[in-house]
C-alpha cells in the first residue's frame, strides 16, 4: 500500500500478516479483559508499555520469549493464548 507524505513523495505503507495482527488484537482483548493498561501489562511482563503497544498494533514481531512472558503475565497458560489467537484466526 502507498501514502503520499507531506511533501508530495510516496511513502510504502507495511501491512502486517493477519496472523500477526491476530496476535496483538488476542493480547489486546485479553489484556482489557483483565482491566489491565498497557503499562500495567508491561510491568508485569518486563516489557515497555510501548512495545507492548507496538505487539499489539501489530508493528513489532515478538520473540517467543516475550509472547511467554506476556501470557505469564496475563495469567494464561500459553496454550490457553495460541488457542485465542487461533479462534481468532479462524474467524
Amino acid at each position: 500500500m502507498n501514502a503520499t507524505g507531506g511533501e508530495g513523495f510516496t511513502v510504502q505503507m507495511r501491512t502486517a500478516p493477519p496472523q500477526l495482527l491476530a496476535f496483538g488484537r488476542t493480547v489486546r482483548k485479553a489484556r482489557r479483559d483483565r482491566d489491565l493498561s498497557q503499562e500495567a501489562l508491561a510491568d508485569e511482563a518486563g516489557l515497555s508499555a510501548k512495545h507492548v503497544g507496538e505487539i499489539e498494533r501489530a508493528n513489532k514481531d515478538p520473540r517467543l520469549t516475550t509472547v511467554l512472558k506476556l501470557a505469564d503475565a496475563l495469567e494464561l497458560r500459553s496454550a490457553e493464548l495460541f488457542q485465542q489467537l487461533d479462534e481468532r484466526l479462524e474467524r
